[in-house]
């Protein structure tokens, strides 16, 4: 394969990749196997041909500028960073405890080399030609697929047989290796940081059909919902506990539907669709909530990813929006 034609190959691999990883990424729940299959299988494509972009570059970095074959060595450093924080979680290297997570290094260092990629393909592009379309070609991505496909299967294998069963839910996600609440990590969607909340004067403002209504902790206490549900974080973790407070529907009238917008005191948000499986927790495992738990208040949603888990929740807006009338991801 010449180094042209490797070149367009990775130029569809790499934002591919991170575009699947995003799906997996964004996916609670459901059949997610098959899009973390082809996640992985691109991963190692890019591998695959790394013989073959290893002329390419070596030529490139004789006779570019400066400024061209440092964003090369950029993008380098960073689909190494991803290609080895992904094997690494795989292998159950989960850094769950440390600031930043395998799992985040991984997202994080994907999205660079996907940037640094178009970047790269705009200031030197390489156009496709007729003769791309050869039998040849075809045969040769055939088998740098094929190869890439059984590597991954061969992974998945691997990694199957040497987990107990259980372990790694289909999103990627590893179980805590203790199912105390006090190993969960205190995790926050990028900027936002544990506030300070004074409990007695804390108050929840739920508004439905323009009329609002303030209720203090001690009024949610009259509630003693339970619902043992997931908490499946982006950070590459999950954990089962039995949450307990108030189903979300209980606050407002009954027969309500359409959506909820839930409010953090941070100012953070997400929009759900309004289901007696939301429950607005108080506490987690038989105790009351931690400030880095969510504390006083903070919504459960089975299904979804730990970023749809609002903490620290000061405001519920119930209205008939549609929940994906926004953004995919949080963009506080």
């Amino acid at each position: 394969m010449n180094g042209r034609l490797t070149n367009l190959v990775l130029l569809v691999v790499v934002p591919l990749a991170t575009v699947s990883g995003f799906c997996m990424f964004v996916s609670g729940s459901g059949t997610v196997w098959p899009i973390a299959f082809l996640h992985g299988a691109l991963g190692l494509a890019i591998v695959v041909l790394v013989p073959w972009k290893s002329i390419v570059v070596r030529r490139a970095l004789h006779r570019a500028r400066r400024p061209s074959w440092v964003a090369s060595l950029l993008l380098t450093a960073a689909t190494v960073v991803a290609l080895v924080t992904g094997v690494a979680h795989r292998a159950g290297v989960l850094l769950a405890d440390s600031p930043v997570t395998t799992m985040q290094l991984h997202v994080t260092a994907g999205v660079v080399a996907a940037v640094l990629t178009l970047w790269h393909a705009h200031h030197r592009r390489v156009r496709a030609r007729r003769t791309d379309l050869s039998r040849r070609t075809f045969l040769r991505l055939g088998v740098a697929a094929s190869a890439a496909g059984v590597l991954e299967g061969t992974a998945q294998v691997a990694s199957a047989l040497a987990m107990p069963s259980g372990i790694r839910r289909s999103t990627g996600s590893f179980k805590l290796a203790s199912s105390s609440v006090a190993a969960i990590p205190n995790t926050s969607w990028l900027f936002d940081r544990v506030p300070e909340i004074d409990l007695s004067s804390w108050r929840l403002t739920v508004t439905t059909g323009g009329v609002s209504r303030d209720w203090s902790l001690e009024d949610l206490g009259r509630w003693d919902d339970r619902l043992t549900a997931v908490l499946d974080c982006t950070g590459g973790w999950w954990t089962d506990q039995e949450w307990s407070g108030v189903r979300v529907s209980r606050l407002l009238p009954d027969g309500a539907t359409g959506t909820v917008e839930v409010t953090s005191v941070t100012g953070y948000s997400r929009r759900l669709p309004l289901t007696d499986h939301l429950i607005l927790a108080t506490g987690v495992g038989g105790n009351g909530l931690s400030a880095g738990h969510g504390a006083p208040a903070r919504l459960v949603v089975p299904g979804r990813r730990g970023y749809h888990w609002v903490k620290w929740v000061v405001r519920i807006d119930h209205d008939s929006q549609s929940w994906w009338a926004q953004a995919p991801l949080p963009l506080q």
